[in-house]
């Protein structure tokens, strides 16, 4: 098994567009905040203090995570923060407000907690990966597996992996990392001993054929 750092087009940008998600999101905690204080008889800004902090530092982190967060380590937990206060909002909400007030914010809540579990996979190592049962490519929610024998050939060099299935389509993938001539004899090596030894998709259909009409 073999394993290759690449660039990934859909995972590095949903990695840049994570910090617009926070400052609407920021935005959004803030205007709600204000729609509860003017449903509050007191006119106290005591309860919305909680909103108003995480919606303060959803926009700190959406402008400023480059510089104090650049490898997005803290974007985890202000996620899973960001939806305890949603549904804490929604819930408060659901006693005072309005029916859309209650329903946005629980809308809210169940997207950020989505957010917080696809994210945790696109701030790792994209890393694909050349194992016996096929090619592994990591996916948003989770990997995806091409077997061998939906492939042509598989090449592997210092700049870019490029996977050639059948029908003339491909897939090619910047590699990130240093590769050495010898780890590259060694993948394209063994890419294409699996493929050779692989029967193909055709072959097996075939034989699924046969074996129906018996």
């Amino acid at each position: 098994m073999y394993t290759v750092t690449v660039k990934i087009e859909g995972m590095d940008r949903r990695r840049r567009n994570t910090g617009l998600v926070h400052a609407i999101l920021g935005f959004f905690l803030l205007i709600k905040s204000f729609d509860l204080y003017h449903y509050l008889e007191s006119r106290s800004l005591v309860p919305t203090l909680p909103f108003l902090l995480v919606g303060a530092m959803s926009l700190y982190y959406a402008f400023f995570r480059s510089r104090f967060d650049p490898s997005a380590k803290h974007n985890a937990a202000l996620r899973l923060l960001q939806s305890i206060t949603f549904f804490s909002f929604g819930f408060l909400m659901l006693r005072i407000g309005k029916s859309i007030d209650y329903i946005s914010l629980f809308i809210w809540a169940f997207l950020t907690l989505l957010l917080f579990f696809s994210e945790k996979r696109i701030f790792k190592d994209t890393i694909i990966t050349l194992a016996e049962n096929g090619v592994r490519i990591p996916g948003s929610y989770r990997d995806h597996l091409v077997p061998w024998p939906a492939l042509e050939s598989v090449v592997v060099r210092h700049d870019f992996i490029t996977l050639f299935h059948k029908g003339k389509k491909y897939l090619q993938y910047q590699v990130l990392q240093d590769l050495s001539e010898l780890e590259l004899v060694k993948m394209n090596a063994f890419c294409k001993e699996q493929i050779e030894r692989q029967p193909s998709l055709a072959d097996k259909e075939g034989a699924t054929e046969s074996e129906a009409n018996r």
